[in-house]
């Protein structure tokens, strides 16, 4: 899958901006401040249907205009066509549009357009909270097995429902049925993640020995709850814990990925070079997963690479990235020297310069 056009309008600091890419490398050079961070946002947004800046949404609206729009041309695995549009205005009113038909649900959106992010913020996916390394495992989880997403907006809908009775003090009265569907629900994700992980991780710790080979990486994926318990035992067990907090202290959505490297944490052991590597390919060969499972390739965003990784890292990387015949976006200050990390015989460059983009 890959991008065969983006247009853009009134996002960011772009009043309208227009690009054919490649189908393997995108070079987007300028100077700081020029808008190469918000091209790469806006595929982003396609992919996310949010920013992976923070702010809110109405900061990605041009000063004094109503709303934005990312449109795109996508070429899909079997050579197909589809045109996709994603549009949001200051009032928070999304509309998205696949095939010039209206879509009411995001999630068929991103299915269409699979992104992986690389920015210097990525290594909070090392060194940051559980949350951040769910929402990876989920990410894959959602594009390889297709009824995981339902299952997890039926369970976050529980959640919310078991968490607002907690908080109202009905739960002693009300707590059976709710209970019961609670912990079929997040059974169930909580299998879909485990034979994500357990198929995944023989791929990752593969690549992770070309990467870091002095460690031997260890992946454990921590449902939530007690192990030795179903979760139903398990709500049961923390019921009046529950209830006296009044939310649910067990459950998916408290799940972790450990991740170590010869038996400790990465984050305690490895050095920060190391890390930012390590997150470089856990990235890569989740994208790479993804073409082994379904046939879909995704499309990698890296922002602002030669902050992310020393050269002998990056050779690794970006030589990757090339292997995987993948569309890749790169920001960079110097267009020419991010060239150099590349070997790439399809090629496009563009310079960005006060909300104006030029294909070099």
């Amino acid at each position: 899958m890959y991008l065969e056009s983006l247009a853009i309008t009134n996002f960011r600091n772009f009043a309208t901006a227009n690009l054919s890419p490649s189908k393997t490398l995108n070079i987007i050079f300028g100077a700081n401040g020029s808008g190469k961070t918000s091209l790469i946002e806006s595929i982003y947004c396609l992919g996310f249907g949010r920013s992976f800046r923070s702010g809110t949404y109405r900061q990605l609206i041009r000063h004094e205009q109503d709303s934005f729009i990312v449109f795109a041309r996508v070429i899909d695995q079997s050579g197909q066509r589809h045109q996709v549009g994603y549009q949001r205005d200051v009032a928070g009113d999304v509309q998205l549009r696949i095939n010039h038909a209206k879509e009411k649900r995001f999630s068929a959106l991103a299915r269409m357009v699979p992104i992986q992010l690389m920015t210097p913020e990525s290594i909070e996916l090392v060194i940051g909270g559980p949350r951040v390394r769910r929402q990876y495992v989920d990410w894959g989880v959602f594009h390889v097995e297709h009824s995981f997403y339902n299952d997890w907006v039926g369970f976050s809908k529980l959640l919310k429902q078991r968490n607002s009775l907690l908080k109202l003090k009905r739960f002693r009265t009300e707590h059976e049925y709710w209970d019961q569907q609670f912990a079929t629900y997040g059974e169930r994700i909580h299998q879909h993640r485990q034979q994500y992980v357990d198929g995944f991780v023989s791929v990752l710790t593969d690549r992770l020995r070309e990467f870091l080979p002095n460690y031997e990486f260890e992946f454990q994926l921590k449902s939530g709850w007690d192990k030795d318990l179903s979760l139903g035992d398990a709500l049961e067990k923390h019921r009046e814990q529950d209830i006296r907090y009044g939310h649910s202290t067990v459950g998916p959505h408290k799940a972790e990925l450990r991740i170590l490297a010869n038996g400790e944490e990465v984050k305690n052991l490895l050095s920060r070079g190391q890390l930012k590597l390590l997150v470089a390919a856990l990235k890569l060969v989740q994208g790479e997963y993804l073409q082994h499972k379904t046939g879909v390739q995704c499309i990698y965003l890296v922002d602002d690479i030669t902050a992310e990784l020393d050269s002998e890292s990056q050779s690794k990387f970006c030589d990757a990235l090339v292997a995987s015949q993948s569309q890749v976006f790169v920001s960079a200050i110097e267009g020419d020297r991010v060239l150099s990390f590349f070997n790439s015989q399809d090629t496009k460059m563009f310079h960005v310069e006060h909300g104006t983009v030029k294909e070099k």
